[in-house]
């Protein structure tokens, strides 16, 4: 009995987990974007390449609104019409790989 409830439970929590609205996969800076690529990793977070190196971050997102917030910098990219996340810019536009 034991058994069928702890599977119960991890399968229960697999569910939950697995069913995330958040962003995923990869977005490729366009044009000069100052990101290279931004990988959704999870529900809340994001991998960021610059200049070759990697960091970690988190997001939330609101609305058609992205929150990135890497090392105590916060940014807001736009969810745009076509899928494409904008910063607008300096930032610059990233479009799904």
């Amino acid at each position: 009995m034991k058994t069928l409830q702890l599977i119960t439970i991890f399968g229960l929590i697999a569910l939950f987990y697995g069913c995330c609205d958040g962003l995923k996969g990869t977005y490729v800076g366009q044009d000069g974007a100052f990101i290279e690529q931004m990988t959704f990793t999870s529900c809340d977070a994001v991998e960021l390449v610059f200049m070759g190196s990697t960091a970690e971050g988190n997001y939330t997102i609101e609305g058609n609104k992205v929150k990135i917030v890497n090392a105590g910098e916060n940014q807001i990219l736009t969810i745009t019409d076509d899928g494409c996340l904008d910063g607008g810019g300096f930032i610059g536009k990233y479009c799904k790989d």
